[in-house]
């Protein structure tokens, strides 16, 4: 190995405990943002549920996305 070049460290957390807390962190914020939008948007239950479903596959979907960012370039 040369001596010249850092060692990359790895991460301290497991990938599939990291994917997990994002999921658990989306569904939270999809399930308020489902409130929210039942209380006060005066949504049906219908529309407050795919509110709170495409809030949450949005924050997991953006959650992975910086997640795999960070990782990608601690790594360097």
């Amino acid at each position: 190995m040369d001596s010249t070049q850092a060692v990359s460290k790895k991460s301290p957390v497991p990938g599939a405990m990291l994917v997990t807390s994002l999921g658990l962190g989306a569904g939270n914020i999809g399930f308020a943002a489902g409130i929210f939008g039942r209380l006060a948007g005066d949504q049906t239950l219908y529309a407050a549920t795919a509110t709170g479903v495409f809030a949450g596959a949005g924050a997991f979907t953006l959650a992975l996305t910086i997640a795999s960012f960070i990782r990608k370039n601690s790594e360097s």
